[in-house]
């Protein structure tokens, strides 16, 4: 009997140890900005086998991850994929938006509680101040008792603070005007000395200096359309949008924010993110750290030559070195089975509206300050008063409530009227009055369902509404994002690394899914205003 006592322990031990498995000693997610799902298919035959077909191939691949709510911009992007939430829950409504009263625009991330630290100049004001609900790194901190440490670097401000959280050691992103790196009093005083000696490199000028040339021989983009079109923006200073470029009139006025809308915006992000997980020792103790990078020179290039150029194409092939190189980094400084990475984007992108009625496929424009015009006009016209609106952007309407009081009639009122004027224009599809966004249950991948998980009763508008398929707020070169529609919903959604299996799957899946799945990897709390389901990703 006294032998099958002392057995149990020692099986009940045994049970124990297989129950826990290895946690990682660094998160690192990587965010790139504007990059659709099909880049993946369209590209692959021309990457490596180090940086975007590593992931695939050897971690988790969900083919069929969508954003499950509008509008689809940056802000929201990085705080839904870091929260778990939507903007309902999590206030990030775009990456601005009109304030009931006081006739401004409030910025996703401005703050004016807090200073620059590193430039001298109002860049660094800025703060995850309005960021409702916590984050992965917020509840990494709070798990560790404070021991943990989460930072978050990118170029721009919004995609390095949001996915940081509140309650990071520190988010820095790049500042147009002196070409450093900076950060804000929300998180430290003063620059940690291995950033002051990073931005002395002046790193910006180096690379511009180079110019930007096909990494490839031209005739070999064949997935791209002609380098010289019509769909595409003239940078400044330049006769034509075609390769090469050259920056020499940039570096002559120090004029560094143009390194955004080239390559070299991500590479020095990859080195800036390279030496922060280097000087900052993440990942070399017992305790699981968060690393937040976010790639955003894509977006910038997208937007400018839309997702067919040439130039798309190769910012693309090169960051795929970049991330090959910055793997390889993560192997030797963290060890390769020691890190889990997940790799997604903030939103897709649309095609060049002009470039598909070329082709026969219904598209078009609608700006909103022409849009709001409209409404004013049908408003003076119906209610006797243009002032009712107030404002028309991301893809709602604000009427002004004490305008809209004199007239006699309710809010709500105004709203079904002018929701249903809204459908009687070209190119939108359907229009919402807010008091459906507040009582109507939709299914879940309704068109109806994501204009109500974004938005948020205390901050979006009176009406809301969604363009028919390819139509866009945008000029008339180049292109841009936000709709509801599957080429701005649809990205890649990848996880690699400790404890990850190997696959893939078509399900359905949500880009909020994310935050939840890393938590109950790392066995803490999922963050507070998360409701999504975990993905079953782990080895057994």
């Amino acid at each position: 009997m006294k032998r099958y006592l002392l057995f149990i322990p020692v099986l009940l031990a045994g049970l124990t140890i297989r129950a826990q498995p290895k946690s990682p000693a660094l998160v690192v997610g990587i965010v790139v900005d504007q990059m659709r799902n099909d880049y993946i298919y369209r590209y692959w035959n021309r990457f490596g086998k180090g940086g975007f077909k590593r992931l695939v191939s050897q971690g988790y691949y969900f083919r069929n991850a969508h954003y499950n709510y509008v509008p689809t911009y940056t802000g929201p992007g990085h705080s839904s994929i870091y929260t778990g939430a939507t903007p309902r829950t999590h206030g990030i409504i775009a990456n601005e938006w009109y304030v009931r009263g006081s006739a401004t625009l409030q910025y996703c991330v401005s703050d004016t509680l807090v200073k620059t630290v590193g430039a001298e100049n109002k860049s660094g004001k800025m703060s995850p101040r309005n960021q409702l609900s916590s984050t992965i790194g917020d509840e990494i901190k709070m798990s560790s008792n404070q021991k943990a440490k989460v930072f978050g670097v990118s170029l721009k401000d919004r995609s390095a603070i949001l996915p940081a959280g509140h309650a990071a050691n520190a988010a820095f992103w790049f500042d147009d005007e002196s070409g450093n790196f900076v950060s804000s009093t929300w998180y430290l005083n003063e620059l940690p000395q291995w950033l002051k000696d990073f931005n002395a490199k002046q790193l910006p000028e180096q690379y511009l200096k180079q110019g930007w040339s096909p990494l490839y021989p031209l005739s070999s983009y064949t997935t791209s359309i002609a380098d010289d079109n019509d769909y595409e923006a003239v940078p400044s200073k330049k006769e034509k949008p075609v390769f090469p470029y050259d920056y020499k009139t940039f570096i002559e006025k120090k004029s560094w924010g143009i390194i955004k809308s080239t390559p070299f915006g991500n590479t020095i992000v990859k080195e800036m993110a390279e030496e922060c997980i280097l000087k900052e020792a993440l990942g070399k103790d017992e305790i699981t750290d968060l690393f937040s990078v976010s790639f955003s020179s894509t977006d910038y290039v997208a937007h400018s030559y839309g997702p067919r150029s040439v130039e798309t194409e190769d910012i693309y092939l090169r960051l795929d070195h970049d991330i090959e190189e910055f793997l390889r980094f993560l192997d030797k400084e963290i060890g390769k089975d020691n890190y889990i990475v997940f790799l997604t984007a903030d939103h897709g992108g649309a095609d060049v509206p002009h470039h598909l009625t070329d082709n026969k496929i219904p598209a078009g424009y609608l700006r909103d300050y022409k849009l709001q015009k409209q409404l004013r006009a049908y408003c003076a016209q119906t209610f006797g008063d243009s002032a009712i609106i107030a404002n028309v952007s991301n893809e709602q309407v604000y009427l002004n409530e004490s305008r809209a009081e004199a007239t006699g009639k309710n809010k709500m009122q105004l709203s079904e009227k002018i929701a249903e004027y809204l459908t009687s224009i070209p190119g939108i599809a359907e229009a919402y009055p807010s008091s459906l966004m507040k009582w109507m249950s939709y299914s879940e991948r309704d068109l109806s369902a994501l204009v109500q998980k974004g938005y948020n009763h205390k901050l979006s508008g009176d009406v809301c509404f969604i363009y028919q398929p390819a139509w866009m707020d945008f000029s008339a070169k180049g292109t841009t994002h936000g709709s509801a529609y599957n080429y701005d919903t649809h990205v890649p959604v990848i996880f690699y690394g400790t404890g990850i299996k190997k696959g893939e799957s078509l399900d359905f899946i949500t880009i909020t899914q994310i935050a939840p799945t890393i938590s109950e990897l790392l066995k803490i709390n999922q963050p507070n205003g998360c409701i999504a389901q975990p993905l079953k990703i782990r080895s057994k």
